[in-house]
């Protein structure tokens, strides 16, 4: 082991080597280390550039900045780091490493602060004596460097590969520790001594390129770096390492290996990862309390968890593996909030790393095998400032959960945590300020994370800065984030409105002689219970049945009875029979009792014609059909189809479609739940360019905003724009025309336009409105013609404007984890109206006029005549020959056989005549 005091020292080389000046580009922030390391005490950012230190002293949002310059202007530093659990009363000090560019040789130092503790400090910014700091006590004179002139940089790598030279110092700040290819340097901060372990004595690869390193409080050290040569390619691995004294030993390895043979990672070689490039950085922290590390390789869009088993000093497997799809860049930097809150910097790079995104995600790491997103940094209650970003490089997450971070033009951002009921406001320049969460959210740890929405069922009845949520009341609209507990599910703000009715459609039979027919000698006992004692047919049945009683008692009276006074009630009431035939002529007695059921079937049926005939049209219907069962009958036949609005209407028709062009539309948005107000809101006309237009009229309270604009046309788009993070629960877009009628004698025609009242309401339980939802409304003409029931009446043209809202719930609206990925603090809203290329064109004419009732009920009279004639000619030919010839058979009596025999004739005689 070789060990250096704070005094020059010689090296002579026993050997010759190309070696050319170490050029580095010092404009870059992110090449060969992390240029920024923090802790609760201590911020320090190297500017190579400037060659000098930027260092700055909590308390951070109140702490004077200094720029001390390098040691000498040769130097180029690689990275900087201080000790993770540094406190108020420790001396304050940070460590760097780098190579000199002129002899090419890395060194290592550091520079303690030589005027206040900590405390002290805090307690002067934060009183008068404020003005009397400054940067004094950084003084350049208390640099202490350690240069190593036998590892020298060279193009050859004879030295090892210098490129990659890592260094953290111990949570406690006695040590810190320094990793190459070549060899390991232990720096003892308190001594300032300095001693080297060679790296080909304690790497198991000597291949080994160190790219990142942290130390937990128990001193064990994970180096993260490549293994491999160009030939095969270069894989990352992991050493588990622990010090006894001044020694060096490795206690185990993880080797990375793709999640599957076939995944996208298995085909990467990282063959020029011995070359410094960005897209190879890799991460790694501690998590002390659950005894864990974090390894992140961004190469692979990938971060792994892994156990530590102190007393074996092994890991534990297997490990957590978390990737981030095919790209680069997730895991370039990581930390612990706490104990169970993981924070990473999740870049997002294409393969041939161009970049295109950067967030900061925390995940909830409690839960064993799965991975729950706790937030989302920038999200839409915190947006990077604007001199900040939007590429960051690196991220330092202190013991206390300060998140310091470094974009790509060497700007840092610090973000203080915030006190429950708040949350970190990053529109500030440099530090983070603290804001109450809005309604509807709530904080309650003290930590960096936004205000997290309240659950469905849940509110802060308006109030902001709350610790919790609680319960709405009973029945109230309370989906997630609302701001308001109280507002009735039945609002009236909630309920849709659509007057159109689904037209028509024309009966199962559209001739009335068939209608007719139908409804006279038909019975539908399965219907209604009515349905039976309204026949006709089922009344002519009875009479029929009247008629058959008195025809056995005229039998009776005739054969039966041989009383005179019988002989002249039979007589008297053939005679009356006999008049009212209208089958037989005169001739039958029985026909003149069937011919009761006729008329009364023919005067139902002229009633049902009258009634059914007054039954139009379908708007204006009073009464009921007579005998109609069913009770939906009327004189209507209809037609729809779809017109294209390229083809011109008829001349008649023309007025109508002026009329709906001409009808003014007021537009009304109703916004439930919500905290937003009339100052919050701005609307926009989209043209070429954006239009103020002006609201009709605006209203807020009691958790809602409504507003109302005159349309300055059918075809329109607008944008509402919400200003602040404010959430929305449910939306209600309302549309309103006047009517309008008209005559015009010319065509013969009534006008009619329908006053327009539509409205649609939005809502998703569990579920919030999106930051950018686009909603069209589409309008579509639906002309109603009408044509009259008199030919000496007018035709009647109304129409109405058909609205339809195409929006998709599942698009405009976000649930809990969906939110997390918002970013805007305003809310946008779109909405585009226009009409629809076609018309609905609706018909509506009398299935039966004057002329046709008419002759239909004189049709069915004759039919009636000819149905019981035609039963009659059945019983003179089928019915009475079978009957005479089974009395023939069994002997029946002379007397009834000759009756039957007259009978017979009688009836032939009729039909004869008939």
């Amino acid at each position: 082991m070789i060990f250096l005091q704070n005094y020059p020292a010689i090296y002579f080389l026993f050997f010759v080597t190309s070696v050319t000046s170490f050029s580095p580009d010092k404009s870059s922030y992110e090449a060969y280390g992390l240029k920024i390391a923090g802790n609760d005490v201590l911020l320090v950012e190297s500017l190579p550039s400037q060659a000098a230190f930027l260092l700055r002293l909590a308390p951070f949002d109140a702490s004077l900045t200094c720029i001390v310059s390098y040691n000498t202007s040769d130097q180029y530093v690689y990275s900087a780091a201080v000790a993770r659990s540094m406190q108020n009363n420790d001396t304050i000090r940070f460590v760097f490493i780098g190579i000199d560019t002129v002899t090419n040789a890395p060194f290592i130092g550091s520079l303690n602060y030589a005027g206040k503790d900590a405390g002290a400090y805090a307690a002067a910014v934060n009183s008068a004596q404020r003005n009397n700091i400054s940067c004094s006590a950084w003084n350049t004179k208390n640099y202490d460097i350690h240069s190593f002139n036998q590892f020298l940089h060279d193009e050859d790598n004879i030295n090892g590969n210098l490129d990659f030279f890592v260094v953290d110092v111990e949570p406690l700040g006695q040590y810190a520790y320094a990793f190459t290819q070549s060899f390991i340097l232990l720096y003892n901060l308190e001594t300032k001594n300095v001693s080297i372990q060679l790296g080909n004595l304690t790497w198991p690869d000597s291949s080994f390129l160190p790219r990142a390193v942290d130390i937990n409080h128990d001193l064990f050290v994970v180096v993260l770096g490549y293994v491999g040569d160009e030939n095969i390619g270069f894989t990352p691995c992991a050493y588990l390492m622990n010090r006894s004294g001044s020694n060096w030993t490795v206690t185990d390895t993880w080797i990375y290996v793709p999640p599957t043979s076939t995944s996208w990672q298995a085909s990467l070689t990282n063959w020029d990862a011995n070359s410094y490039s960005p897209k190879y950085d890799l991460s790694v922290c501690f998590n002390d309390q659950q005894s864990q590390v974090l390894l992140g390789v961004q190469i692979t869009n990938s971060f792994l968890l892994l156990n530590i088993d102190k007393a074996s000093k092994k890991f534990v497997l297997p490990f957590q593996l978390y990737s981030n799809g095919k790209a680069i860049g997730m895991g370039k930097a990581l930390g612990w909030l706490n104990s169970d809150i993981a924070v990473i910097l999740v870049n997002t790079y294409s393969l041939n790393y161009v970049w295109s995104a950067s967030k900061i995600f925390t995940y909830n790491m409690s839960l064993n095998n799965s991975l729950v997103i706790k937030s989302i940094l920038p999200n839409s209650q915190q947006t990077l400032a604007p001199e900040f970003g939007p590429i960051l490089i690196s991220m330092i997450v202190t013991k206390t959960g300060t998140v310091i971070m470094l974009d790509s033009t060497g700007n840092f951002y610090i973000l203080l945590p915030s006190p429950p009921g708040s949350y970190s406001d990053t529109n500030a320049k440099s530090v983070s300020s603290f804001l109450p969460c809005v309604g509807g959210s709530f904080s309650s740890s003290y930590d960096i994370q936004p205000c997290s929405l309240c659950p469905q069922g849940f509110t802060t009845f308006g109030q902001a800065g709350q610790l919790s949520c609680k319960p709405c009341i009973n029945g109230a609209f309370c989906p997630l984030g609302s701001a308001f507990g109280n507002i009735s599910s039945s609002s009236s703000l909630l309920t849709s409105l659509n007057p159109a009715r689904a037209y028509p459609l024309s009966p199962k039979s559209t001739r009335f002689d068939n209608i007719l027919m139908e409804n006279m000698f038909v019975i539908n006992s399965s219907s209604a219970k009515n349905c039976l004692t309204i026949s006709p047919f089922f009344w002519s049945l009875i009479i029929i049945s009247l008629g058959a009683i008195i025809a056995i008692l005229m039998i009776v009276l005739k054969y039966a009875v041989s009383s005179p006074r019988g002989k002249r009630t039979h007589d008297k009431l053939e005679r009356f029979f006999k008049q009212t035939d209208i089958i037989g002529e005169g001739e039958l007695w029985i026909g003149g009792i069937v011919s009761f059921a006729i008329v009364f079937l023919c005067t139902c049926a002229y009633v049902f014609g009258g009634t059914y005939y007054q039954r139009y049209p379908i708007e204006n219907l009073q009464g009921s059909v007579a005998f109609d069962c069913s009770g939906t009958l009327s004189n209507a036949q209809f037609t729809s189809s779809l017109m294209s609005i390229m083809v011109p209407p008829n001349e008649d028709e023309l007025r109508i479609f002026e009329l709906l062009d001409a009808q003014i539309f007021t537009l009304y948005m109703d916004f439930v739940n919500t905290l937003y107000t009339c100052t919050d809101v701005t609307l926009t006309q989209i043209k070429d360019k954006s239009l103020p237009l002006a609201f009709l009229s605006c209203s807020d309270g009691n958790g809602s905003l409504s507003l109302s604009v005159l349309l300055p046309s059918h075809g329109i788009k607008l944008q509402i724009l919400f200003v602040g993070v404010n959430t929305i629960g449910g939306i209600r877009i309302s549309l309103e025309g006047p009517s309008a009628d008209e005559e015009n004698a010319t065509f013969e025609a009534q006008y009619n336009l329908v006053e327009l009242s539509f409205a649609e309401a939005f809502t998703f339980l569990g579920c919030v409105l999106t930051q950018q939802p686009s909603l069209t409304m589409q309008l579509t003409k639906v002309i109603n013609r009408t044509s009259p029931l008199h030919e000496e009446h007018d035709k009647i043209l109304s129409a109405f404007w058909l609205p339809y809202i195409s929006a998709d719930v599942n698009q405009i609206f976000a649930d809990e984890s969906e939110y997390l990925y918002a970013t805007s603090s305003n809310t946008i809203i779109s909405l585009s109206i226009s009409e629809t290329p076609f018309y609905v064109l609706n018909t509506q004419k009398p299935i039966v006029d004057d002329a046709e009732l008419v002759f239909t009920d004189l049709l069915f009279t004759i039919t009636c005549i000819e149905i019981f004639a035609f039963v009659f000619l059945i019983f003179k030919l089928l019915i009475f020959p079978i009957f005479k010839r089974i009395l023939v058979c069994f002997g029946g009596r002379p007397i009834l056989e000759k009756s039957l025999t007259t009978s017979n004739e009688a009836l032939e005689m009729s039909f004869n005549r008939f």
